[in-house]
């Protein structure tokens, strides 16, 4: 998974960097829309790190606790600014790495943009610049293909897409059944 996501932060650097696309600063907008899917399999780094630091259990009762749409992992930002920010940054899944700076591939296999409404109003050149690099058929970052390459790893977990917090929930109880077995003073 680790490699998957180094591939991935490689990919869309140079996308970025290449179209001069950006989220605006506090943003977070992508992250308050409820019908975000993902698969347990692209939150098992996240899972671990709970399991290592003993809050594993303490986020499964926050999901029972609390069905909300939004990702558990938004905090909102303090002050006047709108949006919020990933509490797990680091170990945030390959949609939330790959949305606004990739394409997906429509009718024909023709790849199309994946950006939000924020980026196009307040970067409209940089959004030009990508659609160019897509019309020209340059390098652009497929959401497909990262998902073929995450479902290579585990094709059980990373097939089913599901709302986010279910995801995360999944991968949570898949960490805890493997270490449940096994002695815990070895792990990591």
């Amino acid at each position: 998974m680790e490699k998957l996501f180094r591939l991935v932060e490689k990919d869309v650097a140079t996308f970025q960097q290449a179209t001069e696309m950006k989220c605006k600063t506090g943003c977070g907008m992508c992250c308050l829309k409820p019908d975000i899917s993902a698969s347990p399999l692209e939150f098992l780094p996240f899972a671990y790190h709970l399991f290592k630091t003993n809050q594993a259990h303490e986020w499964l009762e926050k999901f029972r606790k609390d069905d909300r749409k939004i990702c558990h992992n938004l905090n909102a930002m303090l002050g006047n600014q709108d949006g919020g920010f990933c509490s797990s940054y680091q170990y945030r899944g390959l949609i939330c790495r790959l949305f606004g700076f990739s394409a997906m591939l429509g009718k024909n296999k023709v790849p199309q943009l994946v950006t939000c409404k924020t980026i196009k109003e307040e970067y409209p050149a940089s959004v030009a610049r990508a659609n160019a690099m897509i019309d020209q058929r340059r390098y652009v970052p497929i959401l497909s293909n990262y998902y073929h390459q995450l479902r290579m790893i585990d094709p059980d977990l990373g097939r089913d897409m599901m709302p986010i917090n279910r995801a995360i929930a999944e991968a949570i109880k898949t960490v805890l059944a493997y270490y449940s077995y096994r002695n815990p003073r070895k792990v990591g």
